[in-house]
């Protein structure tokens, strides 16, 4: 931007300029912070993207050169594609569901396409402002121009309309953490808004919206970082401030563990070293997760273990997938904090001496066929909802079922056990 500046200030690119370094200065603040997380690296890249297009104009607007104002416009496509990634993967990384796949190949295909055209022809240079001629065509031919018309500039449209798309999308399977964090980056788009309507009403201009988006990223940014600070102490604060039943609690456990690591997956394992059961998973699955051996997990490289232990006595196993970004120092030490906590999940209701020792836990021949299949569902790690969506049943016809399990396993309320994971235990061993 200092280069940029330095031809002079042209204030119908300073928005550019200033994108520029809200995107950049961003991105690399979260990767500090977060190394290799995917939307730091996008905010890096969109702001590289934004810093040759100012570059590029201002030297044009400068001294007329072909080439320069050529960087200055093409990559406009590039940016806005770069830009829509940034909205859709905000704020951990991730999609906000595994449908948004094809949109995010759709995005990209469509960048491609539109950032070609304009590198070819000077298909986007009345729109940018810029005068100089373009390095091959003088004009574009009456086909592309037309073709340009009816489908770049709709597409543009319709990527902006994504960006509120995915916050919806987001907002609607997003849990009091990350709702926060959109708040940040609807705050800051509801001031650039506004700042652009009142420009426009009172100056006839739009320059000061413009200035005002760069707002957005750095609020963005602010709430990534800030918002895992957030989980973080969440996590580790979770079980004094719980009032989850005792059987949710392995399963909370696990997904605190992932949000404030912000990783795929986390897994609470419970047993001894020979045989571990998964008793708490997130995101919840309905695939069947077999027992296994703990030297088994300590050998898979993709995966960070954590052994849990009270007074010497090992109770279980933490086990985080991190994704391919890996995990930080400071994420190392919060997991070993986090494998303390789960010592207390663990060892709270006791099941390391009712496992195996109470009788009551291997009564299943009284279950009936729907019985049967809820416990099994319990065993793969579902809560009762999702054994509602998997059954298409009520919670009104899946808790009386459970509480019969329950009853039927002799498996009675009491503070110093968990009914459930018992009951899933009952049923693995047989």
């Amino acid at each position: 931007m200092t280069l940029g500046l330095s031809r002079g200030l042209w204030p119908s690119n300073l928005h550019n300029g200033l994108l520029a370094l809200a995107f950049t200065g961003v991105g690399a603040y979260v990767l500090h912070q977060r190394p290799g997380h995917l939307a730091g690296n996008l905010f890096l890249a969109t702001g590289t993207v934004e810093s040759v297009m100012f570059l590029g104009r201002q030297q044009a607007h400068h001294d007329g050169g072909v080439w320069w104002a050529w960087i200055g416009v093409w990559p406009i496509a590039i940016a806005l594609g770069l830009v829509t990634w940034c909205v859709v993967f905000f704020p951990d990384g991730r999609l906000p569901s595994r449908h948004w796949r094809l949109v995010v190949a759709a995005v990209g295909l469509v960048t491609v396409a539109c950032s070609a055209v304009s590198a070819l022809w000077p298909v986007e240079y009345a729109a940018a402002g810029v005068s100089a001629r373009h390095p091959w065509e003088a004009a574009a031919p009456l086909l592309v121009d037309r073709a340009w018309s009816a489908v770049a500039h709709p597409a543009y449209a319709v990527l902006q309309v994504l960006w509120v798309v995915a916050v919806v999308a987001r907002w609607r399977r997003a849990d009091g953490h990350e709702r926060s964090q959109l708040l940040w980056l609807l705050g800051a788009a509801a001031v650039s808004a506004a700042t652009l309507v009142v420009g426009l009403v009172g100056w006839g201009s739009a320059t000061p919206g413009r200035l005002a988006a760069a707002l957005v990223p750095v609020a963005a940014g602010w709430a990534i970082v800030h918002g895992q600070h957030l989980a973080a102490y969440s996590a580790l604060s979770w079980l004094s401030r719980t009032d989850a039943a005792p059987h949710d609690l392995p399963h909370d456990l696990a997904r605190a563990t992932a949000q404030a690591l912000g990783a795929p997956r986390a897994t609470i394992w419970m047993g001894d070293a020979a045989r571990l059961h998964a008793v708490g998973v997130w995101p919840e699955t309905h695939e069947p997760i077999e027992p296994t051996a703990l030297a088994t997990l300590e050998m898979d490289d993709a995966v960070h273990v954590r052994r849990v232990a009270q007074a010497g006595e090992l109770l279980g196993a933490l086990v985080v997938e991190p994704g391919a970004r890996g995990i930080s120092r400071a994420e190392e030490r919060l997991l070993d904090d986090l494998a303390a906590q789960a010592a207390l999940v663990l060892d709270r209701p006791g099941l390391s001496r009712l496992v195996g020792t109470d009788p009551a836990v291997a009564r299943l021949d009284g279950l009936t066929p729907r019985e049967r299949v809820v416990l099994e569902l319990m065993a793969r790690g579902l809560s009762n909802a999702a054994i509602c969506d998997e059954l298409h049943l009520s919670i009104k016809t899946v808790e009386p079922v459970v509480s019969a399990i329950f009853g039927k396993l002799r498996l009675h309320p009491d503070a110093e056990s968990n009914r459930r994971v018992l009951a899933v235990l009952a049923y693995l061993g047989t």
